[in-house]
């Protein structure tokens, strides 16, 4: 994992792209709460019904200031979904720094002409350029897969969801607060921190072979036969990842990021009009309520997700959030604008924050775990298509449906939601016997026995007894290996030598004692591997 005081090469590209990527959403997080607000007055609209004439031409052609939202939101979606589907192989084949310089340049380039926008299809324009080099977050976690094991990655990916939920957390609420200053505020605010985050891609973000590289082992080190933690993870890396991509289901997954996706496009189309029209709530608020929200989800990834993950599995995780954004969504189409209704909004969103958050944290690491190093820019990609898909297709339909009824979106996205929640457990039937359930391998059986014998045995003298032998048993053990002169430093020869000690090792027998299976064990040591041990079988002939 991540080290804070002594820091490796790994550990200070892996603090790096976090950074990066908070700077980044960040930025986008500014402009959140402010721009159906700015669309608003861009379009001379009086208000946001579909009946309110707009001083913009393009804005009346589109059918009013929500329309016109949604479509925006689904241009720069639509531009962000064409650039996944490239940018995603390019980083496999030109590196993941070159392609988060681009990604980078772009969000500079396309906040800035944003707060320069002297008309809606300006804005609309700007936000398409944005799209187009779109792609920081997908390149991010095609990097964190590129210097990390598989059995680190949904880790710390999570630690990823948990830094974007702090954007959200401040970001919504600073935004809100310099658009009180300007409305343009915010975004000459993006365009700075972006460039800040190129100064950190370019000083800090090295190629993966760099970083191991540059973490060789000391002389001490390599003279106790151990590795350090970059060896390990490069082995690891190298070896653990599926040696073919199982392509089907990713394209199986993906529908069901689709569902997700496409649902909380009506939060981010809708939400700030429907409590403005339930609740009379303006930016300022809004922006506070996105900042409440990200606060409770931070607090579930920290304190709930890992426990929950960890008895139920990535998929069945991602299953139970989808369901309770079910709920969530259907919830918010009965509210009445009452103070009633009010606190029941509130509680909804605090299940809706739980779901999202345990639907989010589960799926992307899922992906990661499809994929291997030479693919996983790809696969990574088809992950953040899926959730550009769903910010197409949601804007449009759910800014249609709001000017008809504000209720209707919701209950639309309930309906994705419970679609999504049938993918996930499709996926989990389907993974289930080989990613989520332990294999059944020499190892496995080990720890069985350990556990077994953890039974048997009774707390306090006897414990310390078997705590004794253990030490014992393994102080000789690093003995004799030290003796032999095996190379630990080889992980073919480590992982023998495990292979050894179980298959030597004999299974306990029904009705023999411990002493009766171990020497006739003893019997059966060819004559080459230890003198030792044979003439001690041979000395204890009652043990046949």
């Amino acid at each position: 994992m991540i080290s804070i005081t002594h820091p490796t090469a790994r550990d200070m590209a892996l603090y790096a792209v976090y950074l990066v990527v908070v700077i980044d959403i960040f930025a986008s997080a500014l402009s959140v709460p402010i721009m159906p607000f700015y669309v608003r007055d861009l379009c001379g609209c009086e208000s946001m019904d579909a009946a309110a004439s707009c001083a913009d031409p393009v804005c009346n052609r589109l059918g009013g200031a929500t329309a016109s939202l949604g479509f925006m939101f689904s241009s720069f979606a639509i531009a962000q979904l064409i650039s996944n589907a490239w940018l995603g192989p390019l980083s496999d084949a030109v590196g993941r720094k070159a392609i988060l310089t681009l990604t980078l340049s772009g969000a500079c380039i396309g906040a800035f002409a944003s707060g320069l926008a002297p008309s809606y299809s300006w804005l609309v324009a700007a936000r398409i350029f944005i799209g187009f080099c779109s792609g920081t977050m997908s390149t991010a976690n095609a990097y964190i897969a590129d210097i990390s094991s598989i059995k680190e990655r949904p880790t710390l990916m999570a630690n990823m969801g948990t830094l974007l939920q702090l954007c959200f957390m401040f970001g919504p609420g600073v935004g809100a607060g310099l658009a009180e200053l300007d409305r343009r505020a915010p975004f000459w605010v993006s365009a700075g921190t972006a460039v800040l985050a190129l100064l950190i891609v370019q000083l800090y973000i090295r190629p993966p072979d760099e970083i191991f590289v540059s973490s060789e082992p000391t002389h001490e080190v390599a003279a106790t036969g151990e590795k350090t933690g970059e060896e390990t993870v490069k082995e690891d890396a190298a070896g653990q990842d599926p040696p073919q991509t199982d392509w089907g289901l990713i394209a199986v997954l993906a529908l069901g990021a689709l569902g997700s996706n496409t649902a909380m496009a009506s939060l981010l189309t809708c939400q700030a009009l429907y409590l403005q029209h339930l609740f009379g709530f303006g930016s300022l608020q809004f922006g506070f309520v996105m900042m409440g929200t990200a606060t409770f989800s931070i607090l579930v990834r920290l304190l709930i997700f890992s426990k929950v993950q960890t008895a139920l599995g990535l998929m069945p995780t991602a299953v139970l959030g989808a369901l309770m954004g079910t709920v969530t969504y259907v919830g918010y189409s009965t509210l009445d604008g009452s103070r009633a209704s009010m606190y029941i909004f509130f509680a909804l969103a605090g299940v809706g924050t739980v779901g999202s958050t345990f639907t989010g944290a589960s799926v992307t690491p899922f992906f990661s775990q499809l994929g291997n190093r030479k693919n996983m820019g790809r696969v990574m990609s088809v992950s953040s298509m899926a959730s550009s898909a769903g910010r197409v297709i949601g804007p449009p339909v759910f800014g249609a449906l709001y000017s008809i009824n504000p209720r209707f979106p919701y209950r639309v996205a309930a309906l994705c939601t419970i679609g999504a929640a049938a993918v996930y457990a499709l996926v989990a039937l389907r993974t289930r016997p080989k990613s989520e359930v332990r294999p059944a391998t020499p190892l496995a059986e080990r720890d069985a026995a350990r556990a077994m014998s953890l039974k048997r045995t009774p707390s306090g003298l006897e414990a310390q007894k078997v705590a004794n032998a253990t030490a014992e048993l393994q102080e000789l053990l690093a003995m004799t290996l030290q003796q032999r002169g095996y190379d630990l430093g080889n992980a073919a020869v480590v992982e023998l030598l495990k292979q050894l000690l179980v298959d030597v090792l004999p299974v306990r027998a029904d009705g023999c004692t411990d002493e009766q299976v171990l020497g006739a064990g003893m019997e059966s040591v060819p004559e080459s591997w230890s003198g030792a041990s044979r003439e001690h079988a041979h000395c204890h002939p009652h043990h046949a």
